[in-house]
């Protein structure tokens, strides 16, 4: 069992301020490429190193277990802490990267593609956190990854790091939070302390407006918590760390120390119904009972079906963590048990997490504080595995489509090797790119000789002919016509 000893707020202070981790010799596919075969090294690499790229230091992922037929689309992710730069990645299907944007020295988190007037998009949070909350700021880019728009919270409220969700409204749902004095000596804590209450609100873009706010200390008593009080810090009962529209138009939103999901009326605000937690509306099924969970959505037109990440901890209250698809009458207000989906062998998840029911009714789940990502077919089989390197985490884990038109030229970098001239070619973010074209020659304004190689990976190694002196490389789709070509570079 993989077992994170950091408290919430510890994990996410580390993940803010601790460095790049070790930087080892690697490249984006192939094992020839991804250490040096001088170097002698014997253990993974646990960063990719571009020759192309050396800002660019993204963790390795390894993968564990790859069936064919694993959904369609791309990974998302931005790892916050372990070895490697904090960033926003897109990684293909097997776990090699395609874009990677470093946050430093602030963090990203809730990384994913989006919708944004009617255009594609990526969307992320990103900024600084402490004892689990986040203050920051909410990014949106296009699919030439150029910033479109840069949203704080709406009134003054800190930009917590728990949501930043674009709605068919063309509005987006984020987490805010704010600290309240209160008497806390009724339940252990100081006279003078504080309480710190969640936030959810609704946003118009691009100005930051606010439409809608709804604050849990006006709905939700601190009887409701499961969170430990101490004489230290501000009482953190609630902490949202989801939402979004209903069916209905309604908002389900989700508090990990609640360990409730609630859904909200969108007019008054008022608690329509509780799943889970001490005053849960439902009568809970067996296998339905969940603790510090993340992540809740909806599914289907009637909301029949809720899924969420079960952490079970942080303290631990259950022996694994698991993803649940959980089935609600309405009617009778009993849920039971539609689907779950647990790592063998166990992982148990401290804090983050995800649940993404896909498409094709696939599942895939992040494991947060536990480095690994897995998908699932609908009847639980294990369609594939893979780990960040250890001590890496990640909040949510997201597979979707994607078409990434970076407006910069490709890179080039080249080497001498055992006698032999080798070139390098990358365009970061580029996912049309096929195969690559290197043109080489003896001079800087001809290059006569063409060589096609399949692309491999984030950065393909290409052979030029011994007497080449320059070089250029072009990308080439699947139908073998230009995309962009890069600079012409010296082979030294």
């Amino acid at each position: 069992m993989i077992e994170a000893r950091w408290t919430r707020g510890e994990l996410l202070r580390r993940a803010a301020t601790s460095g790049t981790g070790a930087l080892l010799l690697g490249a984006g596919a192939g094992p020839a490429r991804l250490v040096d075969a001088a170097l002698g090294a014997t253990e993974p690499p646990k960063t990719h190193l571009f020759r192309t790229r050396p800002d660019l230091v993204p963790p390795v992922v390894s993968t564990v277990h790859h069936d064919p037929r694993t959904s369609d689309g791309y990974l998302f992710l931005a790892p916050l802490s372990g070895p490697g730069q904090r960033g926003s990645l897109i990684l293909d299907k097997g776990g090699e990267p395609v874009w990677f944007r470093p946050s430093k020295p602030v963090v990203a988190l809730n990384f994913r593609a989006a919708v944004y007037r009617g255009k594609p998009a990526l969307t992320w949070w990103e900024g600084k956190t402490e004892h689990g909350l986040g203050d920051g700021t909410h990014v949106i880019v296009d699919d030439s990854y150029r910033e479109l728009v840069r949203v704080p919270a709406g009134g003054g409220r800190p930009a917590d790091l728990h949501e930043f969700l674009l709605t068919s409204r063309g509005t987006a749902l984020v987490t805010a939070w704010e600290r309240v004095p209160t008497n806390l000596s009724g339940l252990g804590g100081l006279t003078n302390g504080a309480v710190v209450g969640g936030v959810v609100q609704e946003l118009e873009l691009p100005s930051g407006r606010v439409l809608f706010e709804w604050r849990s200390l006006d709905h939700v008593g601190l009887d409701e918590s499961h969170a430990g009080i101490t004489d230290k810090g501000a009482y953190d009962y609630f902490h949202v760390n989801s939402i979004e529209l209903d069916a209905d138009g309604n908002f389900l939103v989700s508090a990990r120390n609640t360990w409730t999901v609630y859904k909200i009326d969108r007019g008054s605000g008022e608690i329509i119904w509780r799943l889970g937690g001490k005053k849960s509306d439902f009568a809970m099924g067996p296998g339905t009972g969940f603790a510090f969970q993340h992540d809740a959505r909806h599914h289907g037109a009637t909301d029949q079906l809720v899924s969420l990440f079960d952490d079970g901890a942080a303290p631990q209250v259950q022996p694994q963590s698991k993803a649940l698809v959980i089935a609600l009458d309405t009617t009778g207000m009993r849920a039971t048990l539609h689907k779950k989906y647990a790592h063998n062998p166990p992982l148990l998840s401290h804090a983050l997490g995800s649940t993404q029911v896909l498409p094709n009714g696939n599942v895939l789940v992040g494991w947060g504080t536990a480095p690994y990502f897995s998908e699932y077919s609908h009847h639980g089989e294990l369609l594939f595995d893979a780990h960040l390197p250890h001590g890496g985490q990640n909040y949510r884990t997201l597979k979707m489509p994607w078409r990434g038109r970076p407006t910069d030229l490709p890179a080039i970098a080249t080497r001498r090797r055992d006698g032999q001239h080798f070139v390098y070619a990358s365009w970061n973010g580029a996912t049309d790119v096929h195969s690559w074209r290197l043109e080489t020659g003896t001079s800087a304004s001809s290059l006569p000789d063409v060589i096609a190689t399949r692309k491999t990976g984030f950065e393909t190694e290409l052979v030029a002919p011994a007497a080449a002196r320059y070089a250029a490389v072009v990308a080439l789709d699947a139908q073998g016509a230009p995309l962009a070509r890069s600079k012409v570079a010296k082979i030294v």
